[in-house]
Formats: structure tokens, sequence, C-alpha cells
């Protein structure tokens, strides 16, 4: 990460905050904690928050920097398994992260400044495993500003309305479409009604909604291509005129619903308890087609109440030529919804593929888990 680029160009990310979005990185490494890079941009108004997920954190520890090979060895000395050592380095890296975040959170009021960590993901159709985990996660970090992500699989979303219950602060990850954010902002709302009924101060409890955007265009370009290949020359045109173009209508259909439910009359009573509204997270936002815009699905999605997680290159993207406007996310709804009639018309429905999107997603953090815990396991053998 060009620290020094990103720096100069640090107003381009005040301007988001300015205009209520939230720049968060997607990444952690122990690197960035001890050379003073994330202090850093955390200082300079460049990130406000962080997520993690189990491919990240495997990539970090098996790049074989940042002192991890050598904690690890220590760690294994102490008769630890694979899992413990794993279990035990990401809470200390999200312990790091949080306590570096902790003025943002204050200066906040508590709205921002939080780090995410994920449960395991092979337990991500357990829904008892999973409460468990999350409340032990939570307890043992023991930070304010700490979020724990929870998939919304149809296990997840048993277990959302349960944490949020239990004032656990929660980050829901994995959503990909319309109807997985609708089913996520019920959850979540449920919880709340069960943590008031509960006795806990509603105020004390924050949650985010991911949506996936560059991922469903990977998806839905690889439909419309294989569409466009078979298809008469006057369907041809037709269909090429809507590639690119399903992750950012689908993402922008769902901040509208996302202010329908938060700006409702069933929400309003939530809030006059002291309620915090679940904000919309823009997750996936690195460009997959090196054909596209690199800020195709930042530019678009600047907007009140959200969230934006960044990975490295794209932070430095912003920082080198980002164009920051208001509200982009309120605007070009109605086309946003055409696009979608017309992925319709073709036989592309995007809530089927937001479910085959999410299986996916829960398989490659499987894997990226699973390769985890064998490196920590040969680590520990060898180093």
């Amino acid at each position: 990460m060009n620290i020094d680029l990103i720096v100069s160009g640090s107003s381009k990310f005040k301007k988001m905050a300015s205009f209520g979005q939230s720049p968060w990185l997607d990444n952690i490494s122990r690197c960035m904690i001890d050379s003073g890079d994330l202090d850093k941009l955390v200082k300079n108004g460049i990130i406000t928050g962080i997520t993690s997920n189990p491919s990240i954190f495997e990539k970090s520890i098996n790049s074989g920097k940042c002192g991890y090979p050598e904690k690890i060895k220590k760690l294994s000395e102490e008769k630890l398994t694979s899992f413990e050592i794993y279990d035990t380095i990401t809470r200390e890296d999200i312990k790091s992260a949080a306590q570096i975040l902790k003025p943002v959170y204050e200066k906040s009021g508590g709205s921002d400044g939080f780090v995410s960590i994920e449960v395991s993901p092979d337990i991500a159709t357990d829904t008892s495993t999973s409460v468990n985990e999350a409340l032990r996660i939570f307890s043992l970090i023991n930070e304010k500003n700490v979020l724990i992500k929870i998939p919304a699989t149809k296990e997840g979303l048993e277990a959302i309305p349960i944490l949020i219950s239990k004032g656990i602060n929660i980050n829901v990850t994995l959503m990909f479409s319309l109807n997985h954010y609708i089913a996520v902002a019920d959850a979540y709302i449920k919880g709340l009604k069960s943590a008031l009924a509960n006795g806990f101060n509603l105020s004390g409890i924050h949650s985010v909604a991911s949506v996936f955007i560059s991922r469903v265009d990977t998806l839905v370009d690889k439909l419309l291509n294989d569409l466009i290949a078979d298809a008469e020359p006057y369907k041809k045109e037709k269909l090429s005129n809507i590639l690119g173009k399903a992750g950012v209508a689908n993402s922008k259909i769902i901040f509208n619903k996302f202010n329908e439910v938060f700006n409702s009359t069933e929400f309003a009573a939530l809030k006059s308890k002291g309620a915090n509204i679940q904000r919309l997270l823009f997750a996936s936002t690195s460009t997959k087609n090196p054909a596209y815009h690199d800020l195709k699905y930042v530019e678009p999605f600047i907007g009140k109440n959200t969230i934006n997680t960044l990975p490295n290159e794209t932070i430095e993207h912003i920082a080198d030529h980002g164009n920051i406007m208001p509200d982009t996310a309120s605007i070009e709804l109605n086309e946003s919804f055409k696009v979608i009639s017309q992925l319709s018309e073709f036989g592309i429905d995007l809530n089927t593929a937001g479910e085959k999107l999410q299986l996916e997603g829960v398989k490659s953090f499987e894997d990226a888990y699973e390769k985890l815990l064998s490196s920590i396991k040969n680590i520990s053998n060898i180093v």
C-alpha cells in the first residue's frame, strides 16, 4: 500500500465522510498494525473502520511476514491446536485494530470506528454454535467497537436476532440480493424488539448489513455472455447493453429499500427508544473485470448512513483519481429497475443468482479457512 499517495489524497476520504459514508479498510494484518500504517490511515481520516474475513487472514498469515510464523511456533509450544492458534492470532489482531480505532468510535458517539471479525465459516450452517461462538469471541476481545460477522444464510438469519437481543454488535455478511437484504433487516429489527424486552439499552447495539456488488456482475456477465454467444443478431445488442449493470442496479435498489425500512413507522418506534439504524455496507467493491472503471463500485454508491469497504488498491485509486460526489447512491433508481426488468426478460433472476453467490461465498471462506489451518499445522511442525 502506497501510504504517501493515499495520505496526499486524504481529502477524497474526508469528502466521503462529509457526505455520510464511512470508508472502511477491507484488509488487516499485523504488519499494518506494527508498522504504524494503520494508525496513519486512521489519524488522517482515510479509514474509519475495518473488515476482515477468513480469506484476508489466510493471505496475511500465509505471507510468512509480520511475525506470524514465529507467533504460530510459540503458540504451538503451548500445545494449542491449529484452531486455537488461529483463534488467538485473529483475536489479538482485531483487538489491536479496535484500540487504534477507538478514538473514531468515541468521537462518533459509537456509530463508527468498528472492526469486524467473522465466526469460523465451518459453522455457517449451525445456528446454536454460531451464537455461542459469537458470544465467546465478543467477550474475549472485550472491545465495544467490535462487530461479529454472521453470514446471511438461513441459519445465520436465525442467529442474528438472538445475538442482537443479547446486545452483541453484528456485521451481517454475504448478502447478494434484495431478498437477502429484506430478511437481514427483518432479523435486526426482530432482535431489537427482543433486546428492548430484555431490558437492554438499544443505543449501545450496532449492526451493519453488507451487500456484495462486484461478484453479482461477475456471475451475471457470464450468464449474459453465454446468451450472447447463441443469440440472434438483434438480441445480441440488447444483451450487450446490460453487461456490467446488474451489480450497480441491484445495490441501488437495496439502498432504496434500506431507506424505506429505516424511515418506516415500525422503526421510528424503536428509534424513539434509542435504536440505531443498521447501516448499509457496500462490500466487494474492487473491480474484477479490467475492462470496467476501477471505481465502478465506489463512485455510484455515496450515500448517507452507509459504509464502503475498500481493499488496498481501491483506496489508492480513490486517492489518485476518485470523483466523490454526494448522494450518488440515490440516483438512477428507475434505470436500475429497468435493468432488473431487462435481465428478467432473458431469464436472469437476481434473487436466484444471489443464492448461488452466497453458497459460493460460504464455500470460498471455508476453503480459505481450511487452507489456513493446514498452513498453521505445517508451520508448527517446520519452523
